[in-house]
């Protein structure tokens, strides 16, 4: 809907930000005026994008990672560590998904992740936007906001000079990465300026930037191995999966899986302790079978170039690159000048093959944000501000992220179904003591 069309500048309800928390908002705000008996409110969504739902087009590579069968509280992360449990028992991840059944989608899973059938983000989208219009919820697009006012009413401006009001308000738009999808970290100033307090965005689920002196050589090459994620020398994250070698350092899903650990230990872009990936490449039982294998090389390909001694164990750049880094010696010269001790190197790379961590790529290549408004100020039963009377945020404006896997999509349904819900039994409340006077 363009801004030309509408028809009213006073709302019961605004919600600012189109994207899975504020639709998620807008639909059960919505659901629960109907479900005590009430006629619907008048609902406004500002979107800044020129269409709803853009970063939800983004995630899960466009497959779009709904959520996950593994709902370990230990997988969300707050300043109030206790936070997101305490929305989460409000609002089940199981809440969720009958939610999403609700408004028509279906949910299948490949391992414990939980995907829609249709394994296309566009769906998703599409199921929000046909609920929000049977809804009657009205949705301005390109509708930037500049300010926000509360006194009796909240006053909302955009920038293109139309104001609008509304009883109560939502703020619901987002983080401040990936700023193409329209996350740029608007929800921070307006909070802040209305008394919140805000925590820094730092990336999180982003790749990590490393001494690149072997990366950059194997850029585009990737492994299935054990990543270990130590900050002074504290074993702080453990994950097995995918490493994309890059030519800034490492990405992939084991990578972008502990990348939040590296951002909490960073001051002012620069790491506060020494951070270190290890990287074992095979267990125990198969390190022996090579060592075996690597002792009847030395005798059988005596005379071949040292670079050829791993033939088929890994893939030849790797393989290169792993010996050049445990025995720091030309590889031209013959297999038969590898020692025992040199083997006893080599196994000891491929159980830790060491990566200095300095620091992570920016916000623009995030896919979310740690740090936002402070959980603290607002109600974990309602997500109403405990500053502001009537105002309401969630999703990732709030001091909470997830780990890659679904989990911020859980909390920006939840977080989203949370505030839309208690806004409208709000409102109900307001109404009978209006009544009642």
């Amino acid at each position: 809907m363009n801004m030309d069309d509408l028809d009213r500048k006073s709302y019961d309800l605004i919600v600012i930000g189109a994207g899975a928390s504020g639709m998620s908002a807008a639909i059960a705000f919505q659901k629960i005026r109907l479900l005590s008996g009430k006629e619907k409110g008048d609902v406004l969504i500002l979107e800044k994008n020129e269409r709803v739902g853009k970063k939800v087009l983004a995630t899960g590579n466009g497959r779009c990672n709904l959520s996950n069968k593994d709902m370990e509280l230990s997988h969300f992360h707050s300043h109030e560590a206790d936070f997101p449990g305490r929305v989460l028992s409000g609002v089940t991840p199981s809440a969720c998904l009958s939610f999403l059944s609700e408004i028509g989608i279906v949910t299948t899973s490949e391992g414990n992740k939980l995907f829609p059938m249709s394994k296309t983000s566009a769906s998703v989208v599409d199921a929000f936007r046909y609920a929000m219009d049977d809804l009657d919820i009205k949705i301005a697009t390109d509708a930037a906001v500049k300010n926000i006012v509360k006194e009796n009413l909240f006053a909302v401006t955009c920038e293109d000079g139309r104001v609008f009001s509304s009883d109560l308000l939502i703020i619901a738009c987002g983080g401040a990465c990936a700023s193409y999808t329209g996350t740029t970290g608007d929800g921070y100033k307006w909070l802040s300026r209305l008394g919140h307090k805000v925590f820094a965005p730092k990336p999180s689920i982003v790749q990590l930037l490393t001494d690149n002196s072997v990366t950059k050589a194997l850029s585009g090459l990737r492994l299935d191995c054990e990543l270990t994620l130590t900050a002074d020398g504290n074993v702080v994250a453990e994950q097995y999966g995918e490493v994309l070698f890059t030519d800034y350092g490492l990405s992939g899903p084991a990578v972008l899986q502990v990348s939040g650990e590296v951002s909490r230990r960073m001051r002012k872009d620069r790491l506060t302790v020494p951070v270190k990936v290890s990287l074992r490449l095979f267990d125990e039982k198969t390190l022996l079978s090579i060592e075996e294998e690597l002792m009847e090389r030395r005798r059988t390909f005596a005379s071949r170039p040292s670079e050829q001694f791993l033939l088929s164990i890994l893939p030849q750049k790797i393989g290169a690159m792993l010996l050049k880094s445990a025995l720091e010696r030309p590889m031209s010269l013959p297999v038969s000048t590898i020692t025992d001790g040199d083997i006893k190197k080599i196994l000891s790379t491929m159980r830790s093959w060491n990566f200095q961590v300095l620091g992570t790529r920016s916000l623009e290549q995030a896919q979310t944000t740690i740090g936002g408004a402070d959980c603290a100020e607002f109600s974990e039963e309602t997500l109403e501000s405990k500053l502001v009377s009537g105002l309401f945020a969630c999703g990732e404006v709030l001091d909470v992220d997830g780990d890659c896997g679904g989990y911020n999509l859980t909390w920006a349904f939840a977080s989203g179904i949370l505030a839309g819900r208690s806004a409208a039994m709000l409102l109900s409340d307001k109404a009978e003591v209006s009544d009642g006077n």
